[in-house]
């Protein structure tokens, strides 16, 4: 085994990993805690190993027609099961171990993008993310903490989940925001390039 080299981005993921794991834990979410902590792991064994783990790395996957048609089952899943209930969270799990195993290619082929257009791009993302991590994080923590949150409940220090409720009620914006989540992630596959 070498020396294992500390990449500064390397570094970022651990620590922000690391704090959201934290959180979860402490805020009682032992679902969430546990996938965060894996994720925690799953760098460090990466830096350890010197190259990432073999699920990642591999180039068989699924043709193009059945991850669509997969997202759709899944999709079809999230809008008939219960909000926050077992089905939904299985669903979720399945996509997500879908994609790592059958459907993501770490290094697609693309357009080579200049050094500058990359670093603005990762900045505006990073950003963004903080951005709702913080939002999210400090709306938890006061709703817990404060006095102010037995009067006012969770509507004076709204979650982004909280926000999305009224919508998140209906049928239709059910569907809409699950139809958005699936086209993302197929987005981010960049699944429409693909042969």
């Amino acid at each position: 085994m070498g020396r294992i080299i500390w990449k500064r981005s390397a570094l970022l993921w651990l620590l922000a990993l690391a704090i959201m794991a934290g959180f979860q834990w402490w805020r009682g979410a032992r679902v969430d805690g546990l996938l965060f902590t894996l994720a925690v792991a799953l760098v460090l064994v990466d830096l350890v190993k010197g190259s990432p783990v073999e699920p990642f790395i591999r180039r068989r996957i699924l043709p193009r027609g059945v991850i669509v048609a997969c997202a759709a089952i899944v999709g079809v899943i999230l809008t008939v099961t219960p909000r926050n209930g077992w089905l939904d969270l299985v669903g979720v799990l399945i996509a997500g171990a879908g994609v790592m195993f059958l459907a993501w290619s770490p290094q697609p082929t693309r357009d080579v993008r200049p050094d500058a257009a990359v670093h603005r791009s990762s900045t505006i993302w990073a950003l963004l993310a903080i951005s709702l991590c913080v939002w999210e994080a400090l709306a938890l923590v006061i709703s817990a903490t404060s006095p102010l949150a037995a009067t006012y409940a969770l509507q004076a220090f709204p979650t982004v989940s909280v926000l999305l409720d009224p919508l998140l009620r209906s049928g239709v914006g059910q569907v809409f925001f699950v139809g958005c989540w699936l086209l993302t992630g197929l987005g981010l596959l960049r699944l429409w390039s693909r042969p």
